[in-house]
């Protein structure tokens, strides 16, 4: 069976989203969602200074360095590409937000590697809970619904 490096890669997202945590940027969210079509996953990486969002289109950001068809990204080095390329973005990513850490960790145990959450599309936006591309849900910190775009 043909590897599906779209997806593949682009659950790396998720994985690079971990790798900044855990490197002290914890007020970083991630915002993923559903095209209009619903055939593309799109993510947006978030950093919220009292009340003054920062955005990245990851899915966007990602496609400008790699072929993300063609081959599986290697983390480590994507990781180190993003903060390298990112420092501006990053510079308010650095502060305490442990309750969305452990949360986002907790959602990368329950998503399997064929599987990508999102927060919205145009048909689905909810205040609960997150969906899967398999129909999974994954429930939501209280609150965390006003990052969704």
């Amino acid at each position: 069976m043909e590897r599906n490096f779209y997806i593949i890669n682009m659950h790396k997202i998720l994985y690079l989203a971990r790798n900044l945590h855990e490197k002290g940027y914890n007020n970083l969210r991630v915002i993923p969602s559903l095209s209009s079509s619903g055939m593309y996953w799109r993510c947006i990486f978030l950093v919220d200074v009292n009340g003054k969002r920062n955005n990245l289109y990851i899915t966007n950001w990602i496609q400008e360095f790699y072929d993300v068809n063609l081959k599986e990204i290697d983390l480590d080095e994507l990781t180190r590409l993003f903060i390298s390329e990112e420092k501006e973005f990053l510079k308010n990513a650095k502060s305490e937000n442990n309750q969305y850490v452990e949360w986002f960790k907790n959602v990368l145990e329950k998503v399997k590697k064929d599987e990508l959450p999102y927060a919205f599309s145009d048909f689905y936006s909810s205040t609960h809970y997150w969906k899967t591309s398999i129909g999974n849900k994954i429930k939501i910190i209280p609150g965390e619904e006003k990052y969704n775009f």
